[in-house]
């Protein structure tokens, strides 16, 4: 007769797990989190997959439930070339991106000779985020790629601290796909999808509406109002997403803790080696620095580095790697402890919340047994945080620190009507401001944004740059030529980075 006998440690898992239901349901009620579900892979084993709340207004969000992975979606970009550098059809550090990509150039050309796609995977670059230009832009990839040639960038000097930039992971993609001779989709469907038997992942939003359970995305006004279940549901963008090598891969729960596994065991599926393990590992060697000194919290390592879609970090002298993604109204974080072999996968179709970066270390606290420091899903913790995240979304709305003191009794200097028309921009393409009679106020419109202009004083006016999971403030100073005729706007609307966008003549916007 053989007996089998439970570890102290064993038994404290399961009871661990036994009451992690109860506590996820209160965390997700407490922060607001419409629908979500959780993985934990132990030592092989799949310990824990459970969705809660809802996936719509009326189907429950399941262990099935697919839903996007935004920027987790980047290591999924890595991987796949890292293949490619296996196979010795690109390199990591020698050649320049350019030389694979011709299509790729940016303004400094010493600077595009220099960038490689390391350089660009790591996000070590001096290139500015242009996230706006891209939104909703229904041009190719390809073209939006050759406007990067016009963007101004402060300096030509590589630095070792992270300057996060979904458009050079975009960058990366594509010119990994057009040396592998497929489209970007492609290339992750046969290096990674395929191989790794991830059933549920695909890319793009109509993509991941033809499946038979997906998540719908969801927003508050108010941390109040996410707490009492009152949220706006977006919907299934038609737009393709133009920087989809950084963020439009979708999945569920079990896949992503599936996949994070695979990298623990650096390219290993079921004792196959089915991943190129140099490439795994180069993923995972630190690159670039975050610096985020001030966030530091006891219990990591003092400085959080930065491999290729992977943050690299320590949690109470346990090594972690992990990555957290955003899209509008979704959020997702994958997390693993490579000497634990302990994964942590976590989806939810509302983008502002905080528990799915604080539910990693809560859970490895309890799995491991490591001494409670933090009160990861407490009210101080979760709650707090996640509602100083929507108050800041408020303030932000309302101007934030950018908005000058107004000086009262200013007017412009045109008429209304003067500031009426087409403005251009090689990157940005075109704001177009109209007078509409109906109100008698000017109005804004770039591509999907539609805006009311406020005027503020002197040439200064503000807008609202709104619609579903998109909330920005946008200041606009419109610039009068010599010959006292209105010739352009200056913006900022991203990066910090100043737009001059240039008024069309009449006979212009006639054509």
């Amino acid at each position: 007769m053989t007996t089998t006998t439970t570890t102290p440690a064993a038994q404290d898992n399961k009871k661990f797990l036994a009451n992690l239901p109860d506590v996820l349901e209160k965390a997700r009620t407490d922060g607001g989190i419409p629908g979500m579900s959780v993985a934990i892979l132990y030592k092989g084993e799949l310990v824990f997959a459970q969705g809660f709340g809802k996936r719509n207004r009326i189907d429950p969000f399941t262990k099935e439930t697919v839903t996007h992975i935004a920027s987790v979606s980047k290591a999924f970009t890595a991987t796949a070339i890292g293949e490619l550098v296996a196979e010795g059809k690109v390199d990591w550090n020698k050649t320049p991106v350019s030389e694979y990509f011709p299509e790729f150039q940016l303004k400094d050309p010493v600077l595009t000779s220099q960038l490689t796609f390391a350089d660009l995977l790591s996000h070590r670059t001096p290139v500015p985020s242009i996230d706006t230009a891209w939104y909703r832009n229904s041009r190719s990839p390809k073209e939006l790629i050759k406007q990067l040639k016009h963007v101004d960038i402060p300096s030509s000097k590589m630095t070792p601290f992270l300057n996060y930039n979904n458009i050079l992971y975009a960058v990366a993609g594509e010119a990994a796909a057009q040396v592998a001779g497929v489209s970007y989709p492609e290339l992750i469907k046969n290096r990674i999808f395929e191989p790794l038997s991830l059933r549920s992942a695909g890319l793009s939003h109509p993509e991941m509406a033809r499946q038979p359970n997906y998540a719908m995305p969801y927003d508050a006004d108010s941390f109040e109002d996410a707490r009492n279940g009152i949220f706006e549901e977006g919907y299934i963008d038609h737009i393709p997403m133009a920087d989809a090598p950084a963020g439009d891969i979708f999945m569920d729960v079990v896949d992503l803790a599936k996949w994070g596994r695979v990298i623990l065991k650096e390219g290993e599926l079921d004792g196959k080696q089915v991943l190129d393990k140099e490439s795994i590992r180069e993923t995972l060697k630190p690159q670039s620095i975050a610096n985020d000194d001030e966030n530091r919290r006891p219990g990591f390592a003092p400085t959080l580095g930065y491999g290729f879609g992977w943050m690299l970090d320590s949690y109470k002298g346990h090594t972690c790697v992990r990555h957290g993604g955003s899209n509008p109204g979704y959020q997702s974080n994958l997390a693993f402890f490579p000497d634990d072999d302990l994964v942590v996968a976590h989806l939810t179709n509302i983008d502002i919340t905080e528990l799915p970066f604080s539910l990693p270390y809560y859970i490895a606290d309890g799995m491991l047994g490591l001494p409670t420091t933090i009160e990861w899903l407490s009210d101080e913790n979760v709650v707090q945080e996640t509602r100083e995240s929507y108050e800041n979304v408020a303030e932000d709305l309302k101007g934030g620190d950018d908005l000058p003191e107004r000086i009262e009794n200013q007017p412009p200097s045109h008429a209304l009507t003067d500031y009426a028309g087409v403005y251009t921009h090689p990157v940005y393409d075109t704001i177009t401001i109209r007078l509409e009679e109906a109100d008698g106020c000017l109005h804004l419109k770039m591509r999907t944004f539609d805006s009311k202009v406020e005027h503020y004083h002197f040439e200064l006016f503000t807008a609202l740059f709104r619609e579903f999971g998109v909330k920005s403030f946008v200041l606009l100073t419109f610039v009068t030529a010599s010959n006292g005729r209105v010739e352009g706007l200056r913006t900022v609307l991203d990066d910090d980075l100043v737009l001059e966008f240039k008024k069309k003549e009449e006979k212009e916007e006639a054509q």
